[in-house]
C-alpha cells in the first residue's frame, strides 16, 4: 500500500511543480520559483516519511525498517503539507510580499492536492466523499489561479466536470479483481500454536483481518506491531486479526512460536503446514492481507505492509457496508 501512496504523492508533487511552472511562464523569476517548487516536493516527502518518528517513536526504534514501509499516515500528510507550504511562503514573502507568496504556495498546493485526490480515487477502493470534495475544491482553485479570466476558468471547470463524470462511469462499469471484492472467502481449518483447531467460519459475524506472513519476511516483521496494536484496540469491536503463518516455508513451527513469544503477539495465529491455504488464496508474496466482512465475503486485499491507520480505515469501511 505504501508503494502506491509514495508513487501517488511523488507524481502529485510533480503536478504541483508543473502548476507553478505554468503560472510563472514568461516571468523573470520563473526558474527560481520552479526550483523552489521542487524543493517543496522534497521537503514534503521527507517530512511525510520522518513524521513516523513523532507518532510512533517506539515502533521505529524497535523496527527501524518501519521507516521504509510506513509513514505518519494522515497526520504525516498534514505535517508535511504545512512544512512545504510554509517553505514556499517564506521564500517568496520577502521578495514579493504576502499576497504573491500565498498565491505561489496555493498554486503548488492545489496542484499537488488535485493530483493526489485523483490518484486515490482511481487506485483506492476505500475512498469516500472527502476525496471527491477535495478534488473538486483543488481543481476549482487551480482553474481560477491559472486561467486568464474567471469566464475561462468557469468553462474549464465545466469541461473538467464532464470528463470526470465520463471517467467515473467508465471506472464503475468495469469489474475489479474478482478475488479481492465481494466473493465468499474460502473456509479452511488449521491449528494454532497450542494445537487448537480454528476455522475461518468460527469468526462469522465479525470483521476478519486475515494476514499471511512468515518469520523470515522483513516487511512482515515491520508490520506486526501495527497488527498487534490494531488487534488490541479493536478486539472488543467485533473485529479480529487472524494470522496465517506460511509454516510450509519455515524451517519448523518452533521458530514461529519463538517469534510470537519474543514479539508478544496476542492475536490468533494458525499454521499452514501444507501450504494449501496459501494456494487457495493465491498468496505469492508476503505479507498479504485480506479483509473479510461479517458475512464472510472478501472486501479488500492488500499486498505488502499495511499500517495501523489503513487497517482502521478498512475495518470501518467494512462495518459501514454491513
Amino acid at each position: 500500500m505504501l508503494n502506491i501512496e509514495l508513487l501517488i504523492y511523488l507524481i502529485s508533487g510533480i503536478v504541483g511543480v508543473l502548476a507553478v511552472r505554468f503560472r510563472e511562464r514568461g516571468r523573470p523569476q520563473k526558474e527560481m520559483r520552479i526550483s523552489e517548487a521542487w524543493n517543496a516536493v522534497f521537503i514534503w516527502l521527507i517530512a511525510w516519511k520522518l513524521s513516523l518518528f513523532l507518532f510512533d517513536l517506539k515502533g521505529v526504534i524497535k523496527h527501524p525498517l518501519s521507516l521504509v514501509f510506513f509513514s505518519g499516515g494522515l497526520r504525516g500528510v498534514l505535517l508535511a503539507s504545512i512544512a512545504a507550504l510554509a517553505y514556499l511562503f517564506l521564500r517568496n514573502y520577502r521578495r514579493a510580499g504576502g499576497r504573491e507568496a500565498i498565491t505561489v504556495a496555493v498554486t503548488w498546493g492545489a496542484g499537488m492536492a488535485a493530483a493526489a485526490f485523483f490518484g486515490f480515487i482511481v487506485f483506492d477502493d476505500a475512498v469516500g466523499i472527502v476525496e471527491y470534495v477535495g478534488l473538486a475544491v483543488a481543481v476549482t482553485i487551480l482553474a481560477f489561479l491559472l486561467s486568464p479570466s474567471p469566464k475561462i476558468a468557469s468553462r474549464s471547470l465545466g469541461i473538467a466536470l464532464i470528463i470526470v463524470m465520463l471517467g467515473y462511469t467508465v471506472l464503475n462499469s468495469t469489474g475489479g479483481n474478482s478475488v479481492r471484492m465481494d466473493q465468499a472467502a474460502p473456509d479452511f481449518e488449521l491449528t494454532d500454536l497450542d494445537g487448537n483447531t480454528i476455522r475461518l467460519s468460527d469468526y462469522r459475524g465479525k470483521t476478519v483481518v486475515m494476514n499471511f506472513w512468515a518469520t523470515w519476511c522483513r516487511v512482515c516483521q515491520a508490520e506486526m506491531p501495527h497488527m498487534e496494536k490494531f488487534y488490541r484496540e479493536q478486539q472488543n469491536e467485533d473485529v479480529v486479526v487472524l494470522s496465517i503463518n506460511a509454516t510450509s516455508q519455515e524451517r519448523s513451527s518452533d521458530i514461529v512460536g519463538n517469534y510470537v513469544d519474543k514479539e508478544g503477539l496476542s492475536f490468533p495465529i494458525v499454521l499452514d503446514k501444507s501450504g494449501d491455504v496459501l494456494k487457495e488464496y493465491n498468496v505469492t508474496a508476503y505479507p498479504t492481507t485480506y479483509i473479510v466482512d461479517p458475512s464472510g465475503n472478501i472486501r479488500e486485499q492488500y499486498l505488502g505492509a499495511v499500517s495501523y491507520e489503513s487497517l482502521k480505515k478498512a475495518a470501518k469501511l467494512t462495518d459501514q457496508g454491513n
